[in-house]
């Protein structure tokens, strides 16, 4: 059931950190049921088999996580890719690697006081460190529904898929780090 109460949050007081057995999420509310439903019965599965790297915010010390987000490594079809940047990849794949961002969620007490592009932004920084090894050509995600879906497209991420209701969208590599080197 979803938590109404707004509370004001400090973002310098916030930590993202990995999600370890000390995580406490058995009250964690985002108002969305898949993205609960992960990080309160399947995040600590999911790490333990290598599936998801789940990282937290936490208010200080508090073990209580107030949002999350989830990264895993995947590839998407390349003929899913809009025509502007399909060029490249078309000719010699089938498939383009990916980041994918599985998973983001806010409490709804943190709800619009700036935790889910702060969350966001560290990912970006995760993925950049990934980048620094391996070769992938976006960040992807799906959107679960149309308010999530603006909140992307305002942080610049584009649609690659026709499913309007649950769109594909993704992050190329290469803005993804000129966004990250801009930040430091």
């Amino acid at each position: 059931m979803q938590n109404t109460r707004q509370q004001n949050l400090n973002l310098e007081e916030v930590s993202i950190r990995p999600y370890c057995a000390e995580t406490i999420v058995n009250r964690f509310d985002c108002g969305v049921s898949p993205i609960n439903n992960f990080l309160r019965n399947k995040a600590k599965k999911s790490e333990r088999r290598c599936e998801h790297k789940v990282f937290c915010a936490h208010i200080g010390a508090s073990p209580t996580a107030i949002g999350y987000y989830a990264l895993q490594v995947g590839s998407d079809s390349v003929s899913e890719l809009p025509d502007a940047n399909k060029a490249g990849y078309i000719k010699t794949y089938v498939a383009f690697p990916a980041i994918n961002l599985s998973f983001v969620g806010v409490h709804s007490e943190y709800h619009r006081q700036g935790l889910g592009s702060y969350l966001l932004m560290d990912a970006f920084s995760k993925v950049a460190k990934v980048a620094e090894f391996a070769g992938f050509y976006a960040l992807t995600l799906v959107s679960y529904d149309e308010k999530s879906t603006e909140f992307y497209k305002s942080l610049k991420f584009a649609i690659y898929s026709e499913n309007l209701q649950q769109p594909k969208m993704l992050y190329p590599l290469e803005d993804l780090l000129a966004v990250v080197r801009a930040g430091q």
